[in-house]
């Protein structure tokens, strides 16, 4: 796996799920190959597998729901990040992915819910705030949101997705030369200065 020698190393998995069907490290193993290959529906397979073994592993429900996100299966996506949660409730990566879902869902005010929850024990945390200022942006609450990508670019000040972001909420309030100015910085990052 360590070099790339994907198919390989499911050959092996598979012999050692041979040998052992009930073995929960190899069929999370296999599943993280197939998502490093793009084949979603196959990861979430294995990994399915392996709940069925040991459903209290909160990486597999973790793992599964990434997977699902990246098909845009979200609905089901939160079911499995809500699970790892219920395993434990500080499992971070559960929940930004569960927030980010629900922010592509629309539901916007559960999604801040999550970020404030992330923000709270990380201020610093650049995704977190992004999100949560996409999702105010989303609201309407335009200038709210600036306040959000302000602070991700006060702790990573050349992000480009902030900054056309940052632009988005800027023309919405119809303060047109500031969002070029983000949209330039978009177009070339090593320039930015803090608008």
């Amino acid at each position: 796996m360590k070099i790339g020698r994907y198919d390989d190393a499911i050959v092996h998995y598979d012999r050692v799920l041979e040998l052992d069907g009930r073995n929960t490290k190899a069929l999370e193993e296999k599943g993280n190959i197939f998502y490093s290959l793009g084949r979603h529906v196959d990861a979430i397979a294995c990994y399915d597998a392996a709940i069925t073994i040991n459903p209290k592993l909160i990486t597999l429900w973790y793992e599964k729901g990434y997977a699902l996100r990246k098909i845009h299966r979200y609905e089901e996506a939160i079911v499995c990040f809500d699970k790892a949660l219920s395993l434990d409730p500080e499992y971070t990566f559960a929940l930004s992915n569960k927030g980010y879902s629900l922010n592509e869902l629309g539901r916007y005010e559960e999604a801040i819910a999550c970020f404030d929850i992330i923000l709270e024990s990380s201020p610093n945390n650049v995704r977190a705030a992004t999100a949560k200022g996409i999702a105010l942006r989303e609201l309407g609450k335009n200038n709210e949101s600036l306040v959000f990508f302000d602070k991700a670019l006060n702790y990573n000040s050349i992000n480009s997705f902030v900054y056309y972001n940052k632009a988005l909420a800027l023309r919405n309030l119809g303060r047109m030369k500031e969002a070029d100015e983000c949209l330039k910085i978009v177009n070339f990052p090593r320039s930015a200065k803090k608008i």
